[in-house]
């Protein structure tokens, strides 16, 4: 009868395949996320924001269709940002490294008249620390804010567009679209975790931002 000790390289063999699969799967759902509810059409697209970082390393598209029209989802978006309306994410994580702060406790699930003034150049808080830029704001088509330092090179975009719904009537395909690139090569490695991290966050924000806005319309 073969000894126990027999067993330990299969075993070692199989729970490093089993790793190295699980590992495999994750990088691919990454990947997948990174196109998450966008369509073809719209992933090839130019967005408002491409032409600020031609040379991004990491490119995403995601989409969702929301049940109002642009002008009913736009004013959701800017009033977003930390001691703002928060990012309509998951507010508990966000408090955790702080930057959970929101003028209406969690994040909005109203709009607030006193946050709608955006304007080119505001800066939108993510924390006590550091802060987004508004680099390209057209009501209600596109809004762009940019990442002005630190080690990473950032551009988020939101861009409104009309289509219609199942029903005939007008509502809104959201695309956002996220430019990323480490301004010091050593820190490239460090976008494969922003991005994991990113798409948890970002996917959740778009159903919440559909949800908030239908629910208000209603």
């Amino acid at each position: 009868m073969p000894s126990p000790s027999s067993f330990r390289i299969p075993v070692r063999v199989a729970t490093g395949a089993a790793a190295l699969a699980a590992a495999i799967a994750g990088i691919a759902a990454v990947a997948a996320g990174r196109r998450y509810g966008a369509r073809t059409a719209e992933v090839r697209d130019t967005l408002p924001g491409d032409e600020l970082l031609t040379d991004a390393s990491l490119v995403t598209t995601r989409a969702i269709t929301i049940g109002a029209p642009p002008e009913q989802v736009w004013p959701w978006l800017v009033q977003m940002g930390y001691h703002r309306g928060g990012w309509y994410s998951i507010d508990a994580l966000e408090r955790t490294i702080g930057a959970g702060d929101f003028l209406t406790g969690g994040s909005a699930d109203r709009v607030v008249p006193e946050l709608q003034d955006l304007q080119v150049g505001d800066r939108v808080p993510l924390n006590d620390r550091a802060h987004l830029v508004v680099a390209q704001l057209v009501r209600p088509e596109a809004l762009v804010l940019a990442l002005p330092d630190g080690p990473f090179a950032w551009i988020w975009s939101f861009t409104l567009r009309t289509v219609s719904d199942e029903e005939g009537a007008l509502a809104t395909r959201l695309i956002i679209r996220t430019r990323a690139a480490a301004r010091r090569p050593w820190l490239r490695p460090l976008l494969a975790l922003l991005d994991a991290g990113h798409l948890v966050m970002e996917v959740v924000q778009l159903h919440r931002l559909r949800d908030r806005v239908e629910q208000a319309r209603w």
